[in-house]
């Protein structure tokens, strides 16, 4: 049964529960609703199509109760559920393939030599500005078909929308006005590649499919507004946190050097222990039981990632960092009908950049002067990471 609990998955100091249940409750309930902190608890969850997304109410509990805004998001591919998801999903499905995901690598690896931190470095860099932040937005651009000079404008508008995710009212207007500055900007490219001609993008893509009838007008400036507001803040500060994790555990870091075939394992367990969605919020819609709890319809219920991915119920060792660890599929990209359609995308971007860093700057260290992440509102970020990438010999490790 759940009963009222002191534990608060929005707490910052909540990252020092050490993971799965609280005092041998898997599902807790407090002021925000309910959590759901086990592995298989929120498994089950994520999976069960009666629980809703919580990102309508969340933008109506900022006061977005009406306008363009408010209908974008109430028609949006992570509001949809049954038939009308899966034909709203299916075409990015298609166009986010393995095909075209492995075909990135190379694209990253250009973009990598181009960006090159080290260069005319003469101590730590930023790594956060200097290459997580730059990397998700020139993907999403060469993605669709976008110039390549529009990324700052790609990564502002996915940051500043996003930052509906940080649950401060006062941030309504910021809001509101990135989501109109992203219309329009999409709105001019998508007219743009209907004047100069269709490619091979995705924009061109869903635009053929509004063609042939499969997606309507609005909603293809729907799923276009989905992909790009999705497309690089929260890759962003996952890239962060991978590199982070890895540079500070030397071991780790000299069998990656010594074994890159070990880069994908190593991306899943840092994501693993340091998920960048933290807490996945959703909404029941109709009364639904729930580990002997009865939870009314309307209640918010949130998926506490964070504590699932190191459930020791599922992970042995669950706060250790573990190279070899098998059955590794945390939740940090969510699962069921709604699992993140980019999470392949955003892996490979990873990997690649742990591989740039391997094959350039193999003695990278993090300074911890200088680096600041932390944990709020259920999530973590990176607000710098300086990473000395050429330390001397007799540099004092950190």
């Amino acid at each position: 049964m759940s009963t009222l609990h002191a534990f608060d998955p929005f707490a910052p100091d909540s990252p020092s529960h050490t993971g799965g249940s609280a005092d041998g409750a898997s599902l807790v309930q407090g002021d925000y609703g309910y959590a759901v902190l086990d592995f298989d608890l929120a498994t089950k969850v994520l999976r069960d199509t009666r629980f809703i997304n919580a990102a309508l109410t969340l933008m109506e509990q900022f006061g977005i109760t009406d306008g363009p805004v408010h209908d974008f998001r109430a028609k949006s591919l992570i509001m949809a559920e049954g038939p009308r998801h899966m034909r709203l999903r299916t075409p990015l499905a298609r166009f986010m393939g393995p095909t075209t995901v492995e075909d990135i690598r190379a694209v990253l690896r250009g973009i990598l030599e181009d960006i090159d931190p080290g260069k005319d470095a003469a101590g730590p860099v930023d790594f956060h500005a200097a290459v997580d932040q730059k990397i998700p937005a020139r993907v999403y651009c060469h993605l669709a078909g976008a110039p390549a000079e529009d990324a700052p404008v790609v990564a502002s508008l996915s940051a500043r929308t996003l930052a509906l995710l940080q649950r401060d009212p006062s941030l309504t207007e910021s809001i509101l006005k990135a989501y109109d500055e992203l219309f329009d900007y999409l709105g001019d490219l998508i007219a743009r590649k209907r004047q100069a001609g269709l490619g091979d993008d995705m924009l061109s893509f869903l635009i053929r499919q509004e063609a042939e009838g499969k997606l309507t007008s609005e909603e293809l400036l729907s799923e276009a507004t989905a992909m790009l507001e999705a497309s690089s803040v929260n890759t962003a500060h996952q890239t962060g946190l991978v590199v982070w994790t890895l540079l500070r555990d030397r071991a780790a870091w000299a069998r990656l050097v010594e074994d890159q075939s070990l880069i994908p394992a190593a991306v899943v367990e840092a994501c693993r222990l340091y998920p960048r969605p933290g807490i996945v919020s959703k909404i029941a819609s109709v009364d639904i039981e729930l580990d002997g709890t009865v939870i009314p319809a309307g209640s918010d219920v949130h998926v506490a990632v964070w504590s699932a991915n190191r459930d020791p119920e599922r992970f042995a060792q669950p706060n250790a960092f573990d190279l070899d660890r098998e059955r590794n599929q945390p939740l940090t990209f969510s699962t069921g009908l709604h699992g993140c359609l980019g999470q392949s995308l955003a892996k490979v971007e990873m990997e690649e950049v742990v591989r740039y860093l391997l094959n350039h700057y193999p003695h990278a260290r993090v300074v911890e002067n200088g680096t600041d992440i932390g944990h709020a509102g259920g999530r973590w970020l990176v607000g710098s990471l300086a990473v000395d990438l050429n330390p001397s010999t007799t540099a004092t490790t950190s």
